[in-house]
């Protein structure tokens, strides 16, 4: 292997095509460096000026990535495990001293109680040389050594209360216990199709059945169709009938307000992260296709255009928007429609001049969050989308695959006026619009300007 490749394989699994760099592995909440979580994962000691690469591919990258962060949870519960042993064994320690104490309040009751047979004996004895002839009867001489008897022995009130008193201190300890939660295990069998862990196989089998041989679920109310009876429910609950709740936080109306507090103000109890980002998300399918992003997969193709999409849902999505020019949302300023509702309240913001996301870093205000990150990524120095043929590196997945069009040189964008074909469909739109429409644009505003001012013919 010559010395170039050595710098530019994986350092892992030697794989040529290397996208991250071994300084993303940095950890910050717990103030280590990328040479410590290597070290601590993998035992391998990064030396100063080496030659040897420094640079992972994708996979290996998302493998130390989890299992650093695997071995940090299994740290911490073995710490704390150990320390539930320690303060179980102080306990019974404790335990153990209160049984003495009580052994030996005991022994101190046996003691009186041999003590008072003693003085008993004794005065029985002094007792014999009593002189009978004192009393008239036996009667008499019995009832006399029954009131000196019972002079020594305790009534059952005296000896409850002085056990009462000895026992005080034992009863003052409380001894608690630590509620056990409940667990419900909830079975999950693992697909033969795609290899996922869902709850009902059964159900999901049907998402490998071709559109024609699934059942569908119309709506009984409109045309809508859903694969799911929930979905279908949930489209009459929100369409029709309007059953929403208020979110207390931010007052935005939604169908699920646990889903809603959960996604937008409480996304650190989300439990499925993205090793590569961090981003949290509430399902374990919401995170494969995020992880998409990063793996650059598009395993679904459009079968008009040829277009691929992370899921099939995006890609009816497309077929609606692009080629069925689906637009049934109309603005009420300028009479142009949409195909979603909220790229309606978008539009709006251009008349109404309303700007509602501020940038926390320099306090810029912009229309729509889209807009804010892509601000936000003037700020921040992290570009984690290198490419795989040249030295450049972006801080967007969409950047990269725009620069990925000078080293393909694919031209798919055709112009429908000339068919002069573009890389990008920002330039073939840019083009249009100077090569061609501006010019109709102008001969308009020209003839109507015109036709004001001239005169009717003789």
């Amino acid at each position: 292997m010559d010395e170039n490749n050595i710098v530019m394989v994986c350092r892992t699994c030697l794989a040529k095509k290397a996208n991250r760099d071994i300084t993303q592995l940095e950890d910050r909440d717990s103030c280590r460096s990328y040479g410590d979580v290597l070290l601590f994962c993998l035992d391998i000691q990064l030396e100063p000026d080496s030659k040897i690469s420094s640079r992972l591919c994708l996979k290996c990258y998302n493998k130390i990535k989890s299992f650093y962060q695997f071995k940090s949870i299994a740290l911490k519960n073995d710490a704390y495990l150990k320390t539930i042993v320690k303060c179980n064994l102080k306990n019974e320690s404790e335990l153990g001293n209160h049984q003495d104490q009580t052994l030996s309040c005991d022994s101190n009751k046996i003691l009186e109680k041999t003590d008072i047979k003693v003085e008993l004996e004794e005065n029985s004895k002094e007792n014999d040389g009593i002189d009978n002839d004192n009393y008239q009867s036996d009667d008499e001489l019995l009832s006399v050594i029954k009131k000196i008897k019972y002079e020594f022995i305790e009534t059952p009130d005296e000896s409850n209360a002085k056990l009462l008193i000895q026992e005080e201190p034992i009863e003052n300890i409380k001894v608690v216990k630590a509620k056990r939660k409940k667990c419900y295990t909830i079975e999950r069998r693992v697909c033969d199709e795609c290899g996922k862990s869902v709850r009902d196989l059964q159900a999901h089998m049907h998402t490998h059945k071709p559109n024609g041989a699934r059942k569908t679920y119309p709506c009984t109310l409109c045309n809508q169709v859903y694969a799911s009876n929930s979905a279908r429910i949930k489209h009459h609950k929100s369409i029709h009938l309007g059953i929403k709740k208020c979110c207390p936080i931010c007052n935005k109306k939604v169908l699920n307000i646990r889903q809603h507090n959960l996604v937008v103000h409480n996304k650190s109890e989300l439990r499925f992260a993205c090793a590569s980002c961090g981003r949290r998300y509430i399902t374990q399918t919401a995170l494969d296709v995020h992880e998409m992003l990063h793996t650059l997969e598009r395993p679904f193709p459009c079968h008009i255009c040829d277009k691929k999409y992370r899921t099939p849902g995006q890609v009816q999505q497309h077929i609606k928007q692009v080629h069925n020019k689906e637009k049934s949302h109309l603005c009420q300023y300028c009479s142009k429609s949409f195909f979603k509702k909220y790229h309606l309240q978008l539009h709006l913001r251009t008349h109404t001049k309303e700007k509602p996301h501020e940038c926390p870093e320099c306090g810029k205000h912009f229309s729509t969050t889209t807009i804010l990150n892509n601000h936000r990524l003037v700020h921040s120095e992290i570009k984690a989308y290198p490419c795989s043929l040249c030295d450049m590196s972006f801080v967007r997945s969409g950047y990269l695959r725009a620069h990925m069009i000078s080293h393909t040189k694919e031209k798919k964008h055709a112009c429908r006026y000339c068919g002069v074909r573009f890389g990008r469909s920002d330039h073939r739109k840019r083009h249009e619009f100077t090569a061609h429409e501006r010019s109709l644009v102008e001969a308009a505003d020209s003839d109507g300007d015109g036709d004001g001012d001239a005169k009717a013919p003789s």
